[in-house]
């Protein structure tokens, strides 16, 4: 008997010390931010002990600082509301939490009541007031949404972790971008990588780390030149803390690591840069001394020694005393695509753009609006070399885990054709010749799915060819004549574009026997 209490005694020792180095490690990660990692351990305490205000207040807070459904985080600060309801910062994120759920008169009365309840503290009031202004936004925007659909990239792309802050070369081929994916035991923390995509045949495969920049340490894709030419990666860790580096493309791959001089990695952080088709100017984002406040965003020029000159600050039209990041060039240099927390937002962080004249001047930016921009932070947005696509990084239902990257498509931009050149021959053993008959009995004929005439083509004899432009979609081209045999294959235009507009196809015709 005495053998048997001992026995128990002693398990219920190692389950107490157990749940205390739990509980230890929670506190830990949870003072030190690691909020993926402490919400990973207070989830396992909150089971075996659901009464648990902290950690039912600790779960809240863990999910409204990262990407990992932050709307549920409403369940969880509910249930602490009467310890803590005099708490102007659990007021704050009490509104928070309502404009995750989308509920912004709610959002807006806890805000009022963060306000209420913060006496002399200026600072927290002035943070009530700004998430009160976005709130207002919101409601509008929702009701005003862009004609726009969103088409989840899948888990090639997409795992249970973040995938951020996606880029695109300017050819269109290759997917770059930022994900946590990577747990490392031996710290217990999640690590960045910058990982890249290829585009075959119209669809990204699976991705890839990008091994010429990754280390132990925290990498992130910061932007990509417009001359096809170089990338740009955040170094977050011993080599640089918050500095750039950039790659070079080589075919389809990176190799190299250059620091930025000296200009523009500064003591102080640089988070992203975007360099224009021209190489000449790089548009950057800084919090450097001098700012109007928080980053701003600056830009450079390269000088003859290809080193990039002292920054010019992109002035009050773009930048205010709110952070504005993530500068994005589009393709044909006349806009600005950035990110900022400004009043104008809807929620945290949102996309803005701003027109560039010819005299290198801004105009004063708009947002781009919902549900490109969202109640969640929203930094970045790609656009493919066909204004119908973008890819962005979003929290969505549909969502494998925390933020994925999405196709958005532009549903009132026509899609991107594809134009197919035939040239039709014969062949006599192992010669081939045009054919050249004036065949007016000569079809061809596109047909869509059920046999469904999508279009039928003229037979140019002169050139012994045809034209055909097909929008995205699956089709069987049939070519029939009086004088040949007939003749039909399938052809595949995918939704994303890839390659060369243009595809050419020898169609080897059978003579029919007289």
């Amino acid at each position: 008997m005495k053998t048997v209490l001992s026995f128990f005694l002693l398990t219920f020792a190692f389950q107490l010390i157990f749940a205390q180095q739990d509980i230890k490690q929670a506190n830990y990660h949870f003072k030190s931010e690691n909020y993926p990692v402490a919400f990973k351990l207070y989830s396992k305490l909150y089971k075996k002990d659901t009464n648990n205000a902290e950690y039912a207040y600790r779960l809240g807070i863990c999910q409204l600082n990262t990407n990992n459904n932050p709307a549920q985080a409403l369940e969880y600060l509910l249930k602490v509301e009467k310890e803590r309801n005099g708490d102007p910062v659990y007021q704050m994120d009490l509104g928070r939490a309502y404009m995750y759920n989308y509920k912004f008169n709610d959002a807006v009365k806890h805000f009022e009541e963060c306000k209420n309840k913060a006496g002399k503290n200026i600072d927290i009031k002035e943070v009530a007031d700004l998430w009160i202004s976005m709130a207002n936004n919101a409601k509008v925007m929702v009701k005003n949404p862009v004609d726009v659909s969103f088409v989840n990239m899948g888990k090639y792309i997409n795992s249970a972790m973040d995938e951020l802050t996606p880029y695109i070369t300017p050819d269109n081929e290759i997917l770059l971008y930022t994900t946590n994916r990577k747990f490392d035991a031996q710290v217990n923390l999640y690590t960045y990588d910058v990982y890249y995509s290829y585009m075959t045949y119209g669809y990204f495969k699976k991705g890839k780390q990008l091994s010429a920049v990754n280390s132990i340490d925290d990498e992130y894709i910061a932007g990509v030149s417009l001359t096809n030419e170089r990338i740009f990666i955040q170094l977050q860790g011993y080599e640089g803390f918050q500095d750039f580096i950039s790659s070079n493309k080589k075919g389809k791959n990176f190799m190299g690591k250059t620091f930025l001089n000296k200009n523009v990695n500064s003591k102080a952080a640089e988070i992203a840069c975007y360099e224009t088709v021209s190489g000449d100017t790089l548009f950057f984002s800084s919090d450097r001394e001098g700012g109007f406040g928080g980053m701003d965003i600056y830009y450079s020029l390269k000088l003859p020694t290809g080193e990039w000159s002292v920054p010019l600050n992109l002035g009050d039209k773009v930048n205010t005393i709110y952070d504005e990041d993530y500068p994005v060039i589009s393709a044909d240099g006349s806009k600005l695509y950035f990110s900022s927390n400004r009043p104008q937002s809807m929620g945290g962080y949102d996309i803005f753009v701003s027109n560039i004249t010819k005299n290198r001047e801004f105009t004063t930016p708009k947002n781009i609006g919902y549900p490109l921009n969202d109640v969640f932070d929203n930094h970045t947005i790609a656009f493919s070399n066909n204004d119908r696509y973008a890819y962005v990084s979003a929290i969505k239902p549909d969502g494998y885990g925390y933020t994925d990257l999405y196709r958005v498509v532009f549903l009132q931009k026509d899609p991107a054709v594809k134009i197919f050149k035939l040239k039709f021959v014969v062949q006599n053993g192992d010669k081939k010749n045009p054919f050249a008959k004036a065949d007016t009995t000569l079809k061809i004929t596109a047909y869509q799915k059920g046999k469904v005439i999508f279009g039928e083509y003229a037979y140019n004899p002169k050139y012994s060819s045809s034209t055909i432009a097909l929008p995205p979609g699956y089709y069987t081209i049939v070519v029939t004549g009086k004088y040949i045999e007939e003749y039909s294959y399938k052809v595949t235009v995918p939704e994303i574009p890839s390659g060369s507009k243009f595809s050419k196809k020898e169609i080897i015709l059978k003579l029919k026997e007289n």
